[in-house]
């Protein structure tokens, strides 16, 4: 037999590896579960910061253009112009511009403007009879708006001349908006497009997407507006996030090979964010954090172990001082103790066992002392049975004198008396359930003696069902209600009543039914009739009220039964045992 020190010391050596296992595994599950959800939802809400900050600038270049076209001014353009001669025409084209230019310092993103009538004659701010914007109308950039149908629209990031003082071309996002005459809501009179300076996007998201390895600025129709991609992996993440981009239609975190794609889309224009956050980037965020899990785990492994040495040792000693005392005890040495000084818990188990030890020896001499007590007693409880016995003689001469006098009721009342005498008395072992006939046949006997009682007061109709007989009822349960349907139902009323009996059986049920067209029971009275015990006797019979007799019956059926009491004043009063159907052989 291994020695318990040796036990213990396995044990935690065990319990410190997998204190540290655990510890590694909870590091792991901390780091998937918690810090790289906790780490990507960082980054969804820096990328949903991002589109707001787009999307605010978006709406303003958006808000700036609308009250633009309904100014007076440009109104005035697009409605007169054709109807000017060429003089009118010039001195209209350079107010609208003039007007625009003054304008433009209201938003910095504004590059130029462009005045674009219905057929397509185009007036740039920059170069304001030249054709060179006419040609850039023939670009993608501005045919992907005419067939997409739109009232107001970004456009791609396309390339053209910045101004008209040099030939530097620039990177250049155009919204376009529809022009409709504010008198005539529907009628489209041109078109105003603002050239905005690409860089200005460009910043906004640079600075955004700083923590990001690979960013995407794309637009509904697919067009790529805006890509990064991260310089130290060498690696175009472009093609590899398109391609997860249009495959996943919905917004959120997606999972994609290598690590997780964030897209958010803008509210109010057609644009959309997608980032790549890699397993790699993420599990260098969040080395610091495993790290210190791990050699939070070790070290405290590692003082466990030692401070548990100690310990160890000075729990055993005491420990097997016990284990051989009880042994002792065991081999019936009750006079056993042990001296166990170190001052904790195990000096007062010591002092407990030694207790122990002088409480058994008092307890045995007890036990000795109530198990003749008990024989004693056992032996009074025999003779007390032998005291029924006289009365059921004298009882049975008086019924043999009465018999020989020809005085049939009094061999009747004292007959009924006698059977009703031996149930009441009969000791443990009989059986609580009996069949309903057995029941029924006490029950009779009772009726007997209240009927020489209360003579002519009352009459009893039985209906019971064949079936019935043999099913199983607690024993004398019948009778509180029989004996309170006579006296406080009949017999107040002074005049004759009835009392009807029944019982019914169904598929798992018996139903019994005890009836009397006394004088009923007050509403008040019946709503708390199962709290009151009815103190009176009857005959000098032993009496079990309404709330025992419910009582019992919760007892032995608990759910499966139920009681219920109904009753109308002056016209009776019916009492309803539903009880589960048993049989003697189930």
């Amino acid at each position: 037999m291994k020695s318990l020190r040796s036990v213990i010391l396995q044990r935690i050596i065990i319990v410190a590896i997998i204190s540290f296992l655990l510890s590694a595994a909870f590091t792991f599950y901390y780091y998937k579960t918690i810090l790289v959800k906790q780490m990507i939802h960082e980054d969804e809400t820096k990328l949903s910061q991002t589109v707001r900050q787009l999307e605010y600038m978006s709406d303003d270049i958006a808000k700036f253009s609308f009250s633009l076209i309904i100014s007076e001014q440009l109104q005035s353009f697009y409605k007169t112009f054709d109807q000017l001669d060429t003089f009118g025409q010039f001195a209209l084209i350079q107010d609208s511009l003039d007007y625009l230019d003054e304008n433009k310092g209201l938003r910095k993103e504004v590059s130029s403007f462009a005045l674009l009538l219905p057929d397509r004659r185009v007036f740039w701010s920059e170069a304001r009879n030249d054709q060179y914007f006419s040609e850039r109308l023939k670009e993608d950039w501005y045919q992907n708006f005419v067939q997409s149908g739109q009232q107001h629209a970004f456009t791609e990031p396309h390339d053209m001349i910045l101004t008209s003082n040099t030939v530097e071309q620039g990177k250049i996002i155009s919204f376009i908006v529809t022009v409709t005459d504010i008198e005539q809501p529907g009628r489209r009179i041109g078109e105003l497009i603002l050239n905005l300076d690409y860089s200005s996007f460009e910043s906004l998201l640079d600075f955004g997407s700083a923590d990001f390895e690979g960013v995407l600025w794309m637009n509904d129709a697919g067009y790529l507006l805006y890509e990064k991609d991260s310089p130290s992996s060498g690696i175009s993440l472009t093609p590899s996030l398109l391609q997860a981009a249009s495959e996943r239609q919905k917004d959120g975190i997606s999972s994609v090979q290598g690590g997780y794609m964030l897209v958010d889309r803008f509210e109010s224009i057609n644009w959309k964010l997608v980032t790549f956050i890699s397993q790699a980037s993420l599990m260098e965020r969040g080395r610091i954090v495993i790290y210190l899990l791990g050699v939070f785990s070790l070290t405290s492994t590692t003082l466990i172990l030692l401070l548990m040495m100690p310990a160890i040792f000075r729990i055993t000693r005491p420990i097997m001082r016990l284990y051989h005392a009880m042994n002792a005890v065991s081999s019936g040495k009750l006079h056993t103790s042990v001296n166990i000084k170190t001052g904790d818990e195990l000096e007062k188990l010591g002092q407990g066992f030694n207790r122990m030890t002088n409480q058994l020896q008092v307890h045995l001499e007890e036990s000795i002392r109530h198990e003749k007590d008990k024989r004693e007693l056992e032996l009074e409880l025999v003779l007390s049975k032998l005291n029924p016995h006289f009365v059921y003689n004298t009882l049975n001469a008086v019924i043999y004198m009465a018999r020989k006098q020809g005085n049939d009721d009094i061999v009747l009342m004292v007959g009924s008396f006698i059977r009703l005498l031996q149930d009441a008395v009969k000791m443990d072992g009989v059986q609580s359930l009996i069949p309903l006939r057995e029941e029924l046949d006490l029950l009779r006997d009772y009726i007997a003696i209240q009927s020489f009682r209360y003579i002519d007061m009352f009459e009893v109709e039985w209906h019971v069902q064949e079936q019935a007989y043999e099913c199983l009822v607690p024993r004398n349960f019948l009778q509180p209600f029989v004996e309170n349907a006579i006296f406080h139902g009949i017999c107040p009323k002074d005049l004759p009543g009835t009392l009807r009996i029944s019982a019914a059986v169904s598929s798992t049920a018996l139903i019994l039914r005890i009836e009397d067209d006394g004088i009923g029971i007050e509403e008040e009275q019946l709503a708390t009739i199962w709290d009151k015990e009815n103190q009176k006797k009857n005959s000098g019979l032993r009496h079990i009220g309404l709330s025992h007799t419910r009582k019992r019956i919760e007892h032995l059926f608990g759910g499966q039964a139920t009681m219920r009491i109904d009753s109308l004043l002056d016209q009776g009063t019916t009492v309803t045992v539903e009880l589960p159907k048993l049989l003697p052989h189930t």
